[in-house]
């Protein structure tokens, strides 16, 4: 009994390994959050272009500058708390052409709609999923993939599926440019205020992982609040020091504690040896 126990735990250890989801095989997709709707800004020069919201960012990315998944493929992944990868959660796919062709899901199944309205279902766009990534298949080596993906608090990380110029544009009242309420990995190279949001700016980056924390506009209100408080209570305590310092000095004086006898200053030997 205990070896065919044994027996099926290396089984489902194995289906892990390999990569699969679940015991039956790899997992796509949820069909209806593939084909919510979102707006994207595609026009833009970025190699990659995210937008912050309240609950969720959607990203832009320049497919033709991809470092992660196989020819034909881009993969998209996160990281948990044991800092294990993990798929990442995609809603509101959509691919573009050159030529401004969109392919997206509706209903649950992919569709080409061009330029005219037109629209046909095709099978170029595709989701998988392993343990440890979204694999999308790609329509084309040229164009942009743009999707939705759920976040939460002041923070996100993006786990970069392409290299070169990245702009982020964070929720309107949001900044991240005090270092003690905020931080950027790597730090960015510009920052430009553009309808009321802050966009943060990196003409180059190459690594991994681009982290972004960013504050409210009242938190530095409230912070710089905190800080004159602070500033106030400091020069408080200086002065009742200064003037603890003086009264006491004052009640030694009073009490004659100070008085200079001037044995230091007598001159010659000490008496009995003149």
């Amino acid at each position: 009994m205990n070896r065919r126990l044994l027996a099926a735990l290396a089984l489902v250890a194995l289906l892990g390994l390999s990569g699969c989801t679940t015991i039956l095989g790899s997992d796509v997709g949820d069909p209806e959050a593939l084909s919510a709707d979102a707006e994207y800004q595609y026009e833009t020069d970025r190699d990659a272009f995210i937008t912050v919201n309240r609950e969720n960012y959607t990203a832009v990315y320049n497919v033709s500058a991809k470092v992660t998944g196989d020819n034909g493929t881009i993969a998209f992944y996160r990281t948990n708390a044991l800092t294990i990868e993990n798929p990442l959660e995609v809603e509101a796919l959509q691919f573009r052409y050159t030529n401004g062709t969109i392919v997206r899901y509706v209903d649950g199944e992919a569709v080409m709609i061009r330029e005219d309205g037109t629209q046909e279902p095709t099978d170029a766009l595709s989701v998988d999923t392993t343990r440890e990534r979204t694999i999308v298949a790609l329509p084309a080596e040229e164009g942009q993939i743009a999707f939705t993906t759920p976040k939460s608090g002041k923070e996100i990380a993006v786990y970069t599926p392409v290299h070169g110029s990245y702009e982020v544009a964070l929720p309107p009242g949001r900044d991240a440019s005090v270092p003690i309420l905020s931080r950027t990995r790597p730090s960015n190279d510009d920052r430009v205020v553009v309808d009321d949001r802050v966009h943060l700016q990196w003409d180059n980056v190459e690594t991994s992982v681009l982290s972004i924390r960013w504050y409210l506009d009242r938190d530095l209100w409230l912070f710089g609040g905190l800080a004159v408080v602070g500033a106030i209570l400091g020069v408080v305590g200086i002065v009742y020091y200064y003037r603890s310092i003086r009264m006491a000095e004052k009640r030694r004086d009073e009490a004659g504690l100070d008085v200079d006898t001037g044995d230091d200053d007598r001159e010659g030997p000490p008496p009995g040896m003149r």
